[in-house]
């Protein structure tokens, strides 16, 4: 029996740590608020009750919906998950939201903590460095399990999914990476990492077993909100556009470059040179460089280290992070893990790591740009330092090349961009999600919605209504005129005296986040 029990801990001692703080944290969670698991749970209850439409993917309507059932203290946006994150958690509408998001808790630590341990044995790494995961990544377990987030489940599909890979199991592999793709999208780079090490069936398996879930999805979800979320939503999402349209929270290249080179009267007043072009082109080269790059690493003798820089790409290249995601930093730190480097260079490595991971965001977000974005300064050179030992294999001549090629495709998505010549209302500290709105002589009453519940506000107006415009096509109309062009979500336009049209729109904002904006009549 002794043996026995000897045997168990010496299996099992590595994992005490991070079990005791996954541990702590589901008791921690089970009183906390639904947070992110509320977008989870009541786009899978509003899928089971039929309810499950593009309509959903307005914040106002979502939330509008779950306020009718009882939830009057929740603040939440379906977007900008697919149609296919509602049917995966379907079953867990029969459960209360808070029992869900406690069995769910549950269910994902158990599959991380197994898959996380399978991938030290495979690799035979020392557990010393198993129980330093806690340590390192504390605040993206810690969230993870709070806001009820998918995290640990990606980590476990990802992880499943490369072990699988490894022994050769393709079609297995594509199960898990599939499913991966369809809940959280940018595993879907995994396919250039197939295609690039020449692994065409492996590929072929992970693309159609994409294409069956995503047919699922549309047999039980329709076509219409499919349709809808390639269409208005993922433009939206890869732009960044989840809330307002400069995140700093975020930490990710886009916001950083958007902040440096884009113009808003209200969000950016200060850029340091306002060039939507440049913009374009920094952006468009940033992407292809890391394609390039990640074409030569992935023919690297490692595999893992090909899979990790992958991983590491996809962070880089999100319009928007957070500290949660940064769990699927685990893979590098595992090919750190079980490679023989100096010491000193590990160290560093880890200390970056622990870095990017902990430091609270509030040190540097109230400082001067571009120090508030500090911590995407430190994921850049985690992923300069990780890089380095591949730097002989990639051709930098080549990589010089690349601001010509996206020259002329900076130009055309420049140019192809409707100009925009409403401006916003109301200053950079309204409501988020601003739905409604009356007029009373010259005073303009708002209504808007927080995690508090509905709220209105009154400003003045210069000039009195005095007709109402007409929205077609998400176009206004007057007087039988065109007066917009932009894609943005537009609702309830009224003329003032002064000529000009004002509206609610979501322009470079999350799908659905409106707010007040005014255009000039032509």
């Amino acid at each position: 029996m002794f043996r026995i029990m000897k045997k168990l801990f010496e299996t099992y001692y590595p994992l005490l740590p991070i079990i005791a703080l996954c541990g702590f944290y589901l008791y921690q969670a089970s009183g906390f608020v639904l947070h992110d698991f509320a977008n989870y749970y009541f786009g899978g209850y509003f899928l089971s009750e039929g309810h499950f439409t593009s309509d959903l993917y307005f914040p106002a309507i979502f939330n509008e919906q779950i306020t009718a059932l009882g939830y009057t203290s929740i603040f939440t946006s379906f977007a900008p998950n697919t149609p296919f994150l509602a049917l995966f958690f379907y079953p867990f509408h029969l459960l209360d939201p808070y029992t869900a998001k406690i069995i769910f808790n549950l269910i994902s630590s158990v599959l991380f903590l197994y898959s996380l341990r399978r991938i030290f044995q495979y690799y035979s790494i020392q557990p010393i460095y198993l129980v330093l995961v806690p340590f390192l990544f504390f605040i993206p377990i810690k969230n993870n399990l709070l806001f009820g987030q998918l995290y640990f489940l990606l980590f476990f599909l990802l992880a499943e999914g490369w072990l699988a890979y490894e022994k050769k199991q393709f079609f297995r592999m594509s199960l898990f990476w599939g499913i991966a793709i369809l809940l959280k999208i940018f595993p879907v780079l995994l396919i250039l990492f197939l295609l690039f090490q020449k692994k065409f069936k492996a590929a072929l398996y992970l693309i159609g077993v994409c294409a069956g879930l995503a047919l699922l999805s549309v047999i039980i979800s329709g076509f219409e909100i499919w349709v809808f979320f390639l269409k208005d939503v993922f433009p939206k999402a890869s732009n960044g556009e989840i809330a307002t349209a400069f995140v700093d929270n975020y930490q990710s290249f886009y916001m950083f470059t958007k902040r440096l080179l884009l113009f808003d009267p209200i969000e950016n007043p200060n850029p340091l040179w306002n060039s939507p072009l440049f913009f374009q082109i920094v952006w468009i080269t940033f992407k292809l460089s890391l394609l390039y790059i990640g074409f030569f690493v992935s023919q690297n003798h490692d595999k893992l280290f090909a899979f990790s820089f992958w991983i590491i790409a996809a962070i880089l290249l999100s319009p928007y992070g957070s500290t949660y995601t940064f769990i699927v930093l685990l893979f590098p730190f595992i090919f750190l893990a079980k490679k023989r480097i100096p010491s000193g260079t590990k160290i560093t490595v880890f200390v970056l790591l622990f870095i990017i991971c902990n430091v609270p965001l509030s040190l540097f977000l109230t400082k001067v740009f571009p120090i508030s974005y500090i911590r995407l300064g430190f994921v850049l050179f985690f992923f300069l330092l990780f890089l380095f030992p591949e730097r002989k294999r990639i051709s930098r001549k080549r990589i010089l090349l690349l601001p010509i090629i996206t020259l002329p495709i900076g130009f055309i998505g420049s140019y192809s961009q409707p100009t925009e010549n409403s401006k916003a209302l109301l200053p950079k500290d309204s409501p988020i999600l601003i739905y409604d709105y009356t007029v009373s002589g010259n005073e303009l009453r708002y209504f808007y919605r927080d995690e508090n519940g509905t709220h209105s506000a009154v400003i003045s107006l210069p000039e009195v209504k005095i007709a109402e415009a007409v929205i077609q096509n998400n176009q206004i109309f007057h007087n039988e005129k065109q007066q917009t062009l932009g894609k943005d979500h537009k609702q309830k336009a009224i003329v003032l005296k002064n000529k000009t049209i004002l509206y609610l729109s979501d322009y470079g904002r999350g799908i659905g986040f409106y707010t007040l904006r005014k255009n000039s009549i032509h």
